[in-house]
């Protein structure tokens, strides 16, 4: 499964969750910080943090980066902050 996470919250719920490790995880920039982001990537996580930043409200920036993230992942179930994306 591949996971796109927006916030902190959302992160920690998903590493409590029988769902950790995900197949590979998105992150929008500031849910963790470059010492975390390099602890995953050591463990052999696939870690992708956007490094602009976006309004998560926008529903046009989140569609984009939900493109992208589809783009990398073709067949994948994708989920954002734990629900499934259609």
């Amino acid at each position: 499964m591949i996971h796109f996470i927006t916030s902190r919250q959302s992160y920690e719920r998903l590493v409590a969750s029988s769902a950790w490790p995900p197949g590979a995880l998105w992150l929008t920039v500031d849910v963790l910080d470059s010492f975390e982001l390099a602890a995953l990537r050591r463990h052999g996580l696939t870690v992708t943090d956007f490094t602009s930043r976006f309004d998560v409200s926008n529903a046009v920036a989140m569609a984009d980066a939900l493109d992208t993230i589809r783009e990398h992942h073709p067949g994948h179930t994708l989920y954002m902050d734990g629900s499934a994306v259609t």
